[in-house]
């Protein structure tokens, strides 16, 4: 039987440098100094281990030996779940399977704990590019096989559903610290769904979906609230729960998410190529509101590259196609966010890093006057970014007022993204601080 180059088993042999005929040698050296006796050397045992045949316990003990894996894990998970622990780091090297998918699901949704306490991310750009790239070429394999996804099931999905949707909506008017809570254990339900729940065909894909977009939601409020680690892992396995499923378009929002993250943490180059890959992804096979919505976020990260000619025909490109929607497209749920390119947050930021104030303040003033009254979390961004443009004016009395009014909407809200914003924030405002409305402002936020 030949070996299966999508087994867990060949990726952690590729990652350890084994060949067939090496690797049943060095099983067979540490099964027998375990004390287990002798085993067949035959490179063709290993093959079969990765065509699909469970190797006899004892021989797992000596691959978990050889691996570094505590033995009681071999049993707990079972095979071949236990070797994404001989995987070095996050597990991004395991294929795109089903059972890698809820392996990490399983891991994301029970152990909040067991990301990098550090500083670093737990992704470095390599690690990242190359699983984007991975899952990407697995998506679009996908879509040209011609599968379909879809939104229905029983009444459980449209129920998980619903919450989902009052998730989103808590998310904007609380912030995402306050939500990760509630994420992990909706997504701990769905993913105990997709392991013992009888479902096929479209109420497979429908739990895909919600596996997906629960981790992509999971990863977007712990990257608002500043735990970067935690959101690159969520969104680790909402890649993989999105390749059990085809939506190109929750496809390109998914990576979008990751690429708005890279901008965020000054690797504009990064999230540039995201954005790129995501509208490659969406194709024609979206509506033009998520096509509005990519390239909206795609001018953040051209200004942020320094590209001011291509962010203004980005932003021009992105209100012709919000211009092409109409009342009765069927746009995604999780699309009602999106308004008026030129009134996103992230377009007048975009002018900020291209300094032009002037039109950055223009933006953000008409975005924040159509905004939702329940989008708190967005007014402290529109907010924080108009005291910035004010401040570079010399606007320096609205630039207070306007500081003041962000601390007000900050009060409510648990971001540790906004936090972040609100101390950039008075470092822009700090050199003023002789202005006694610029200094009440810089106590407030010191307090």
């Amino acid at each position: 039987m030949p070996a299966s180059h999508g087994h867990l088993l060949a990726a952690v042999r590729a990652v350890s440098g084994h060949s067939l005929t090496t690797y049943v040698n060095a099983v067979a050296d540490r099964h027998a100094a375990l004390g287990h006796g002798h085993m067949a050397r035959r490179r063709e045992k290993v093959a079969r281990w990765e065509g699909g045949v469970e190797p006899e316990y004892t021989a797992q003990l000596a691959m978990a030996d050889i691996h570094g894996v505590d033995p009681g894990q071999v049993k707990a998970r079972g095979w071949p779940n236990w070797l994404l622990l001989a995987l070095p780091g996050p597990d991004v090297a395991a294929p795109f399977t089903p059972e890698v998918t809820i392996s990490a699901l399983d891991d994301l949704a029970a152990d909040p704990a067991r990301a990098d306490a550090s500083d670093v991310p737990l992704m470095p750009e390599s690690v990242l590019r190359a699983l984007t790239e991975k899952w990407t070429e697995h998506v679009q394999q996908s879509i040209r096989r011609g599968e379909k996804g879809g939104y229905v099931g029983g009444e459980v999905t449209s129920a998980i559903h619903a919450r989902l949707t009052g998730l989103w909506h808590l998310d904007d008017s609380l912030g995402g610290t306050a939500c990760a809570s509630q994420a992990r254990s909706d997504l701990r339900m769905v993913t105990r769904l997709l392991r013992h729940a009888r479902h096929d065909g479209q109420m497979t894909s429908d739990l895909h979906y919600l596996a997906a977009e629960y981790a992509r939601f999971l990863g977007w409020a712990e990257f608002d609230s500043g735990n970067v680690p935690q959101a690159h892992r969520a969104w680790h396995a909402a890649l993989r729960a999105s390749a059990e499923t085809v939506d190109p378009a929750h496809s390109a929002y998914l990576l979008s998410n990751l690429a708005l993250h890279a901008v965020y943490d000054d690797q504009p180059h990064v999230g540039a190529d995201f954005l790129s890959a995501a509208r490659d992804i969406a194709g024609t096979k979206t509506t033009p509101i998520v096509a509005a919505m990519i390239d909206t976020w795609r001018v953040r990260a051209t200004a942020a590259l320094g590209d001011g000619q291509q962010a203004a025909q980005l932003l021009r490109q992105a209100e012709t196609e919000y211009e092409r929607a109409v009342v009765g497209d069927e746009d995604p749920a999780w699309a009602y966010w999106m308004c008026r390119p030129s009134h996103m947050a992230e377009t007048g930021r975009a002018f900020l890093d291209l300094d032009d104030p002037a039109t950055a303040e223009g933006l953000l003033t008409e975005g924040l006057a159509s905004l939702d009254q329940g989008a708190t979390r967005d007014r402290v961004l529109y907010l924080v970014w108009i005291s910035t443009a004010q401040a570079r004016r010399r606007e320096l009395d609205a630039a207070a007022i306007s500081a003041g009014e962000a601390l007000d909407a900050a009060a409510i809200v648990e971001s540790g993204r906004c936090d972040d914003l609100l101390g950039e924030l008075a470092s822009e405002l700090r050199p003023h601080s002789a202005e006694s409305a610029i200094g009440d402002v810089l106590d407030r936020v010191g307090t």
